[in-house]
């Protein structure tokens, strides 16, 4: 990518126009082992090539530069993003910002641009960088902020604007990370002098769920933005094996020809279409740099952009059975209605998605046995910000064996929902209603099922309980051993501590990580509960719970279900369904599996 120095005119341009061309002819990075290298040996590759033409289209054709990447451990993607960043504050008088959301991450990206600037002989007079701020000969300046200090101010204005590690910021401590983000991006202008601006998102994966998320399936390829989609950002995905260096000697790992492939590795090999030397190396990278999990290499270093998202964020529960889930949940859409009192009994009647309080997926049957597993919301915002969390009554029936036709698993067969047209827009599940309410759809719901056991969660009741102890409804008891009497007393409800949580989780993982496999499993259907699996992660201080910005309600109601299910009471009464008469009692019942594709 040098620029030809023998056209000095052309040069100068080139060099303005171009990062990479900046960054081949007058950049200096430091490798691994501390040594500088610049030119004419450091050379662009094909990634920052992208990146740089993504650049310089934009300024060319006067677009405002957008720029949302999904980066690879360890290929120089922040390194080239703060050379762009230090080339474009060194053209013109402008204002710059690089935000990391923990402390270590700005700091690192301010060093390479410290690194560029004493280094930059493309300059007549270097810039001066210093810990958080530095000015350069013709005015611009750059500062670097902390996204996590609630003090950082995002009340300037800014024309370039580099974020790293985006999807990682809640983690680290970042408030409202989504807002924060939102607010920073108010800084760079929209409107008069866009096309001068640059804004970038980077950051490797962290689960198919969260703002950065959202943002980057939002995103428009490069080609995209070249024939007129204007407005949005780009989105640029390099996968490992375009890299030179993700290569190693074959022999090095044993591998002579394509028999000494696993079966794995030939899979692999086959779809993305890599030799031996980059079989080799995905090899020795996954012992040597993964802890030999396939899994977090597919993390650090992607094969696609999907896949790099849904193994990402370590999952708690295994990846490929909830996605077979969710695609097999469209063969099986549920039917919306509601529970109605009549006469001695509990009625399902039909009604459309707006007007529903139920989705169904199975009838009772006679000689099934289920159980209604109830986590009530506590009325307190648990994902960070101003969305708080609802309850989720769920009815499961227990798996079981049936002549000629082998072993059925456990099932949700129903749940209760609330605005069912905000989780269609909005894909968010509200469901808040008071607790007398909810006590009575609650009560419904185990009298439709042959008056079956609830098991509601005790810590934060609300007065469920009492509710339907005056009903009379069955409610789940738990053995408490007194010490001080050395018996076994009995307690209402299903307890939450930090021991039976994680036994409860672990048993819906165990469900989830054998689906499909005879005598056990599980099958869910209900997207909102799969939506919730897909961003239930492993926290780094070690706990199970929800992606910042998400809802684990009903996955803990699933979760106490399943490790109760075997205290489910059978169902007695007839399978015939009486319905209700006139026009609502025939909603939907010729199709009710039409337009199964509209709940996803």
């Amino acid at each position: 990518m040098a620029a030809d120095r023998n056209d000095e005119e052309v040069f100068q341009l080139g060099i303005r126009r171009n990062p990479a061309a900046w960054f081949e002819n007058f950049g200096v990075i430091q490798r691994k082992g501390g040594a500088l290298a610049g030119f004419p040996d450091l050379k662009a590759n094909f990634m920052q090539l992208k990146i740089a033409e993504v650049v310089e289209w934009c300024q060319v054709n006067r677009v405002p530069c957008r720029i949302i990447s999904l980066k690879p451990r360890q290929k120089g993607s922040s390194t080239f993003y703060v050379a762009v960043g230090h080339r474009h504050l060194a053209n013109q008088p402008r204002r710059g910002c690089i935000v990391g959301g923990a402390h270590e991450q700005g700091e690192k990206l301010f060093k390479m641009l410290r690194l560029y600037a004493e280094h930059d002989g493309f300059m007549a007079q270097r810039a001066k960088v210093l810990d958080r701020h530095a000015t350069y000969p013709n005015g611009s300046t750059c500062t670097r902020i902390t996204a996590a200090n609630v003090n950082s101010g995002t009340g300037g204005t800014f024309e370039v604007l580099i974020c790293t590690e985006v999807a990682k910021w809640a983690e680290e401590g970042v408030a409202n990370a989504a807002e924060f983000l939102s607010n920073l991006l108010k800084t760079v202008p929209s409107t008069e002098g866009a096309e001068e601006t640059i804004i970038v998102l980077e950051s490797t994966a962290n689960g198919a769920s969260g703002d950065f998320y959202d943002r980057y399936q939002k995103a428009v390829t490069f080609a995209e933005l070249k024939a007129g989609q204007r407005g949005h950002y780009v989105k640029l995905f390099f996968p490992w094996f375009m890299f030179p260096d993700s290569r190693l000697t074959p022999a090095a790992e044993g591998l002579v020809s394509v028999e000494d492939l696993t079966p794995r590795e030939r899979e692999l090999a086959a779809l993305h279409k890599l030799d031996l030397a980059q079989v080799a190396w995905m090899r020795w990278a996954i012992r040597e740099e993964c802890k030999g999990d396939f899994d977090i290499f597919c993390q650090d270093y992607p094969f696609d952009d999907q896949s790099a998202f849904l193994t990402s964020g370590r999952r708690r529960f295994n990846v490929s059975c909830v996605a077979k889930m969710k695609a097999g949940a469209l063969s099986y859409p549920p039917e919306f209605g509601m529970f109605e009192e009549q006469g001695d009994g509990v009625l399902f009647r039909p009604a459309p998605p707006d007007e529903a309080r139920v989705m169904r997926w199975e009838q009772p049957r006679d000689g099934c046995a289920y159980l209604v597993s109830v986590d009530v919301m506590t009325g307190a915002s648990q994902t960070g910000g101003d969305d708080p969390d609802n309850h989720a009554p769920l009815v499961w029936r227990r798996g079981f064996f049936e002549h000629g036709r082998g072993w059925t698993p456990p099932r949700l067969v129903c749940r209760l929902i609330g605005d069912w047209r905000t989780w269609e827009r909005e894909r968010k599940c509200e469901l808040r209603w008071d607790i007398d309410v909810l006590e009575e759809q609650v009560w419904r719901m185990s009298r439709y099922y042959g008056n079956c056991l609830i098991v509601p969660e005790v810590n934060m009741d609300r007065g469920l309980i009492e509710l339907l102890k005056l009903r009379g409804a069955n409610i789940y008891q738990r053995e408490i051993f007194n010490r001080r009497e050395h018996t076994v007393d009995k307690a209402l409800g299903w307890h939450t501590d930090p021991r039976t949580r994680e036994m409860a989780v672990e048993c819906l993982a165990r469900h989830i990580r054998e689906h499909g496999r005879e005598n056990g499993g599980v099958d869910i259907h209900d997207p909102i509960l799969l939506a919730e699996l897909e961003s239930f992660v492993v926290k780094e201080n070690g706990r199970s719970e929800a992606m910042s910005g998400k809802h684990d309600d009903n996955v803990l109601s699933a979760a106490i279900g399943l490790i109760t299910l075997d205290a489910a009471t059978g169902y007695r009464q007839p399978a015939r369904e009486r319905r209700l008469a006139g026009r609502m009692g025939n909603f939907d019942e010729g199709n009710p599996r039409a337009a199964r594709a509209q709940y996803w």
